[in-house]
Order: structure tokens, then sequence, then C-alpha cells
């Protein structure tokens, strides 16, 4: 290890992720490379570092309404006795796949549940028959959503299998999301890319700075594209890591220049050791608006969403800002939710010499 990082720091994390059922540091050799140079560059906690390895604030920085399950995935199960089917719209659901990462992301969402499960494809085949069972009955549900975990590490047999049964239902889309195109490009091998261009599988990344794409990142891009593959982009929009108009325009505009249509950025989820990489609503509305008055629309056609219980959150979805209690009331489908924002006195606006420390140093 690069000897800049905080071992203190690091052994800390290890002792507080096994007592709160955290999940542990795991980073692969390749996404290392590229945190250590930026180590070595500006010291540790910069985007690529705080992606992947804890922080002092990810330790000690709480804000309110912090919950194990912000989404409360566990009321969308639609199969009794199920947790790798989640429905929460009426036209697609996800299948868990697998529990297990390429990379473990420090911002990530299901932390909790992916550090309690452990893997799951001794029972996916199980999960896969009352998957098809269920779907029989749900002729409204038009798109199967492959996740996880990373599913770009299932067994590409099984995944032949997956998409087979699917199909053979009659339901016309099938996608796939993965991080380990950042994380170990080789994951996505030749035979799982040709599997996905046989099934004219949607490919989604989680690519969340530009600092993340090399030329070992574009050449696979470039394979995949030559297959055919349509391939988007979305991602959460995290403190210190992408929390900058002129990060996300680099951003968007790399991935357009590589045919990677940007879908979404989300608002971080409310859940617990999530506050290090919380951004209050205010200063969210703030990035997109000059993004938009200062890009041009191939760079910001994207939705910025909020995922909360009733589904995904738009501005226009608000129907109340108390911002003196800091409560935002959404509204979907005529069923409201109480959002508690994040407060502006606990968060710090990012340095954008920290952030694009190769374009400032």
């Amino acid at each position: 290890m690069c000897n800049n990082y905080d071992e203190s720091l690091l052994e800390r994390f290890k002792e507080v992720a096994a007592k709160e059922h955290l999940l542990p540091t795991k980073v692969t050799d390749f996404y290392k490379k590229k945190v250590d140079k930026e180590v070595a560059a500006i010291g540790i906690g910069g985007p690529l570092y705080k992606c992947v390895y804890p922080t002092e604030e990810k330790l000690s920085l709480f804000g309110p309404g912090e919950v194990d399950d912000f989404v409360q995935e566990y009321n969308h199960y639609p199969v009794e006795g199920n947790t790798d089917i989640v429905r929460q719209y009426p036209n697609r659901l996800l299948f868990m796949t697998t529990e297990t990462c390429v990379c473990n992301c420090s911002y990530c969402f299901r932390t909790i549940k992916l550090a309690e499960s452990g893997d799951i494809l001794d029972r996916i085949k199980n999960s896969l028959d009352l998957l098809i069972e269920y779907l029989k009955g749900q002729p409204e549900i038009e798109e199967v959503i492959v996740s996880g975990g990373d599913p770009a590490l299932v067994p590409v047999s099984l995944l032949r299998e997956i998409f087979t049964r699917v199909r053979e239902l009659g339901i016309p889309h099938l996608r796939l999301h993965t991080r380990s195109i950042v994380y170990n490009p080789e994951v996505l091998s030749d035979e799982l890319i040709d599997l996905l261009a046989e099934f004219d599988v949607r490919l989604v990344f989680h690519i969340m700075h530009p600092y993340e794409i090399c030329d070992v990142v574009r050449a696979k891009i470039e394979q995949i594209r030559k297959a055919n593959i349509r391939m988007y982009n979305q991602h959460p929009l995290l403190a210190g890591i992408n929390d900058d108009p002129e990060v996300l325009k680099l951003l968007y505009t790399e991935l357009d220049n590589m045919r990677v249509r940007q879908m979404s950025a989300f608002t971080p989820d409310i859940i617990a050791y999530s506050a290090s990489f919380r951004v209050p609503y205010k200063r969210i509305c703030e990035i997109f608006d000059y993004l938009n008055y200062n890009s041009s629309g191939w760079v910001n056609a994207i939705r910025l969403v909020g995922a909360i219980p009733p589904g995904k959150a738009r501005r226009y979805n608000i129907t109340n800002w108390d911002q003196e209690e800091g409560i935002i009331t959404f509204e979907i489908n005529g069923v409201p939710f109480e959002y508690v924002d994040f407060p502006e006195e606990l968060y710090k606006k990012s340095d954008k010499k920290t952030l694009l420390w190769k374009k400032y140093k």
C-alpha cells in the first residue's frame, strides 16, 4: 500500500465494519493504482479514494434520518419468503443475482444487506424458478433488471439461463447494472459481451468521476460499442466525489464521446454511515441548475432523481419545502413522503482543486 495511507484509520474502520455489519474495504488492484496516484498527489480523501476507502468523516459524521434501508426494499418483495425479487414499479422489477461485488463502494446504499447476506449463487436457481412463475401472472411487466451486488460476476452460463427463460415469456427488455467497468474491466469478458449482444441487454454503468476513465476503460467500452450493445450510465451525487458542476460536465462529456448515455443522477440515500457523502438539496439544485445553463443539451439531458419509498422523486414532485425544519415533502402518485434534508451546517462544500486535482495541481 502507498505509504501515504492512514493505516490506523483503515484499522478503525475494519473494527467498526465488523461491529456494525458494514461492507469491509475491498479494492481491486486495477482501481487501487488510480487511488495510489491520487493519494501521492493530494493525500487521502480525494474523490477516487473516497469511493472505496473510509475517511475520518465517515466514522464521525452523522446526520438526521439515517436508517439501514432508506428505500424500504423489504416492502417490495412480491414473492413471499424471497428477497431476490424486488418490485417497486408496475412495469419492471429487479432480480438480485449475487451479493458479491468486484470492489466494495464506500457509499453503497445496500451496505447492511450485502454485508449480512453473503453470496447467493447457491440459491439463485431456486429464485429464478420463483421469478419465472411470478412473471407468468404479471403481463404488465416489460423489463427485468439484473442487479446485485455486481451481476457481471455471475457465471455466463447462469446469466444465459436467466436471459433465456425471461425472454421465453415474451418480456422484451433486459437490463444489467455493473460497476466492474471501472473496478476491473476484464470482468466484462468477450464471452459476457457476446451474451449481452445476443440477448440485446441494455448495459448500465455506475461511473462516478471522470478520473475513473482511463485508456483501458475506454478500450473496453469501445469493444462493447462495436458489439452494438446499448450503454448507459447513472450515479449518485456524492460530497467529496462529484458534487460540482465542472466535474459532472467533464464526466458527461467523456461518456458522450464514448457513446454512453448518461441516464440519471441520484440524491444519496439516507442510510447509516452516509453523512459524509450527503449533499443538501439546495446545493444539489444549484449544481444542476448551473450545469443546465452552462452546458449543451447532450451533456445535461439527464434526470435528477431521489430514490424514496414511494418511487423516484424529482423536483416537480415537491409539494412543500420547510427549510427551517429541514423537511422536503415529495408526492408521487398521491403518496406523500417527508424527506429529511441534510443540514447545510454539516456540509462542507468540496474544493474543486481537490475534485479535479489533475487539472488544478
